[in-house]
């Protein structure tokens, strides 16, 4: 296991709707390894790819991978969920791992294991997912997460599924192909689009756009740059004075929750960077139109 050491250091805190005090966690930024660490820049250079050279990952970056899928699998998400996620290959053993065709080239795998049902566990897996996703871009990997287009059957052999398991994300892993295929292009070309910040960010509700000079900026803008299903952007965060800021969802479906566990993981690797402090919890807040309350970021 590499030599991990705490780089940023803040308090997480999940009050579940009784609002009774659930569990406190320590969360730390960490930097793995020869300077590896999940950045902002990271985050900036994520792409979703979909060719890939036939090539499995191998020595020293499957190794680091290896080391930090076990880190993850000891830790839980931000709702305390833990997350099975398994690195795997396309061999005889596994047989082939369908994507149905979105897919080129791709012989290694993420996948995501959660238990049924648990609660709030889809944000976990996307947030646990990401960080794992983030990871690998920095030991220069390529990836895309997959919410739907694949094998379920096949994947869920390949990683001994359980009973009272179910398979939400896969992710390709390797080293980028050449030319996009036609698909590719297509599902690119509508992926890579952004929602204005207007639509995104607000100050004090959700009618009002929050100025794009607000002291967060670098931290909702790497929120903005997150991957989502069928690039919905499900998440809407309002800022409470200078108290914190409030998540809230538009996703209208299931998926769409994994996009917020998503979102929150790139908001508290950008915040930690920036040398922001706080704790995440569920506060008494109201549902709105077209948009459910999730958690808040609390300043402090």
């Amino acid at each position: 296991m590499p030599d991990t050491a705490s780089s940023i250091t803040h308090h997480i805190t999940f009050v579940p709707p009784n609002y009774t005090a659930y569990m406190n966690r320590l969360f730390i930024s960490h930097t793995v390894g020869e300077g590896l660490v999940m950045t902002i820049e990271n985050i900036m250079n994520r792409k979703s790819i979909r060719n890939y050279t036939g090539e499995p990952v191998h020595g020293a970056a499957l190794e680091k991978l290896t080391a930090f899928i076990n880190e993850l699998n000891e830790s839980a998400g931000i709702f305390g969920n833990k997350i099975r996620l398994q690195y795997i290959e396309s061999n005889s053993d596994t047989g082939k791992l369908g994507t149905y065709g979105v897919i080129k080239g791709a012989r290694s795998f993420f996948a995501a294991a959660c238990k049924k049902n648990a609660y709030y566990y889809m944000e976990d897996v996307g947030y646990q997912f990401e960080k794992l996703v983030l990871f690998a871009t920095g030991l220069g990997l390529a990836t895309v997460i997959l919410g739907g287009t694949f094998s379920r059957g096949s994947f869920s052999r390949a990683i001994g599924l359980k009973e009272d398991e179910i398979l939400p994300l896969v992710s390709p892993v390797g080293y980028a192909g050449g030319k996009k295929s036609l698909l590719g292009r297509m599902i690119k070309s509508k992926s890579g689009d952004r929602k204005p910040w207007s639509e995104l960010f607000f100050d004090g509700d959700l009618h009002t756009p929050l100025s794009e000079s607000d002291e967060f900026a670098a931290v909702l803008e790497a929120v903005r740059r997150a991957p989502s299903a069928i690039n919905a952007q499900p998440w809407r965060i309002v800022r409470d004075g200078g108290a914190g800021y409030h998540f809230y969802s538009a996703g209208k479906i299931e998926m769409n929750r994994a996009d917020m566990g998503i979102a929150l993981c790139h908001f508290e690797i950008a915040a930690a960077e920036k040398g922001f402090t706080g704790q995440f919890q569920v506060l008494e807040q109201n549902n709105v139109e077209n948009a459910k309350y999730l958690i808040s970021f609390v300043r402090g």
